[in-house]
């Protein structure tokens, strides 16, 4: 699953949709808006291309790595501090390879962020 919203998710519905018997482990990763200098948000432009990198980036990891599913939810807009970026869920029949799976998944997004983000000062 692939989403780009404007409004907040439910980590809780996104995990919930993922289990199933032969699931052992579902790590996730929820990215929050941190506090920077002179900083009261970041902004995320409604980029047509981010569902197609964001597919990739899932695809890349169900390939790679033995793992059943990968949920990627992405805001967009502007996100005050404390805000919900940016979730991640992976689930596998073990947790080594959701584990190698969310690192690599997180790192393809922070790439492809330096395009996509802007930092919006006071």
């Amino acid at each position: 699953m692939i989403e780009i919203r404007k409004g907040d998710f439910s980590v809780d519905e996104v995990i919930k949709r993922m289990k199933s018997p032969k699931i052992g482990a579902i790590l996730t990763y929820l990215g929050t808006v941190r506090e920077f200098p002179e900083g009261a948000g970041l902004k995320f432009e409604d980029n047509k291309n981010a569902v197609q990198k964001l597919e990739k980036i899932r695809e890349r990891a169900l390939s790679r790595f033995n793992i059943e599913d990968v949920a990627i939810i992405h805001r967009v807009g502007f996100l005050s501090v404390s805000e919900n970026i940016l979730l991640i869920a992976v689930s596998a029949s073990r947790r080594e390879p959701a584990l190698l799976a969310v690192r690599d998944i997180i790192d393809g997004i922070k790439d492809y962020h330096k395009l996509w983000k802007k930092e919006v000062v006071k």
